[in-house]
């Protein structure tokens, strides 16, 4: 388990560091924070796992310190009702790694994030967790982004893993204005990389998800404009771009398309879009009647159809397994 003196990445902290901190906090709205008494700081999400039997976990942190990384249980108790979160389970973290999400592919639990390597500078970094074990993997780091963070991550395929890389070419930022993408196909043996998106303008990220048809991403920029990408290992292309969709928070797939999440001004809106990245109908008219929830979502990699909300308080565990 991460050492908890040390300071952690909320889940909109783009880069470390006290300015880092506060210039992405002040950036991007936030859910209502937790009391005391409430929800442990759920940072991701993630089923399928044969380490632990498939069940639905999360990462939480602890909402004082936002550090003390945990694994915990999710359990629905009765429809529409809370779900319960297990008591927490060790994570097997580098001390110097600051965990942002996290995804299963068979006996390997792959958590993303960040090594702090200064005050005001962050490298991309993956962890893999197996046997209880965690140990750094290398990504493929482009050189444009010289201070970042490693993002989402996904399962596509059979042996396939997605892991966003957001950052800048300055080591010294704090802000995003690139994302790629570090693809593997033999189950996280070697990769190769992608640039999506660059002169993002301070981004709010990207979000990725694992389709029939191979990878779906949504990255956003500071006018709250959002660019579809879809492809595989071999192309990776821009296929709509949607004004005034707001931050992308998670990106969930479906039989027959793929759920986009994203917050406008601190409300959520819902945009459905099909495996070819072609709009279905009106965020507009979609977030009143699927999205009553102003705080967080979260996309549940190795379980398509599922996601949480939550606004600190209470979460739901929200679609169908």
């Amino acid at each position: 388990m991460a050492d908890s003196a040390t300071p952690g990445l909320t889940r909109r902290t783009l880069l470390t560091g006290a300015a880092a901190l506060l210039a992405a906090t002040a950036a991007t709205a936030a859910p209502r924070r937790a009391e005391a008494a409430d929800l442990p700081q759920i940072r991701a999400a993630a089923a399928g796992w044969t380490g632990r039997r498939g069940e639905l976990l999360v990462l939480t942190a602890d909402p004082v310190t936002e550090a003390d990384y945990a694994l915990r249980l999710l359990e629905a108790t009765e429809p529409d009702a809370p779900a319960e979160l297990g008591p927490p389970l060790p994570i097997p973290l580098p001390a110097d790694f600051h965990p942002h999400s996290m995804a299963a592919l068979g006996s390997v639990l792959w958590v993303t994030g960040a090594v702090e390597l200064d005050h005001d500078r962050a490298r991309p970094a993956l962890v893999r967790i197996e046997h209880a074990e965690g140990a750094y993997t290398q990504l493929p780091v482009p050189k444009a982004i010289r201070s970042g963070i490693a993002t989402g991550v996904t399962p596509f395929g059979a042996t396939g893993l997605a892991v966003v890389l957001e950052g800048c070419p300055d080591p010294h930022s704090a802000v995003v204005t690139r994302s790629h993408l570090a693809i593997s196909t033999d189950a996280g043996r070697t990769w190769t990389q992608r640039r999506l998106a660059s002169g993002l303008g301070e981004g709010f990220g990207t979000v990725l998800t694992g389709t029939g048809q191979g990878l779906f991403a949504a990255t956003g920029d500071q006018d709250g404009t959002q660019t579809i990408h879809i492809g595989s290992k071999e192309r990776i292309e821009a296929v709509a771009t949607i004004p005034g969709t707001g931050r992308p928070m998670a990106a969930v797939a479906e039989a027959d398309g793929v759920r986009v999440f994203s917050d406008r001004d601190g409300t959520v809106g819902l945009a459905r879009y099909a495996g070819d990245g072609t709009p279905l109908g009106s965020a507009a008219d979609e977030s009143a009647a699927d999205c009553a929830c102003s705080g967080e979502i979260f996309a549940v990699p190795g379980s398509p159809g599922l996601w949480l909300e939550t606004d600190g308080v209470k979460v739901h565990i929200r679609g169908s397994r």
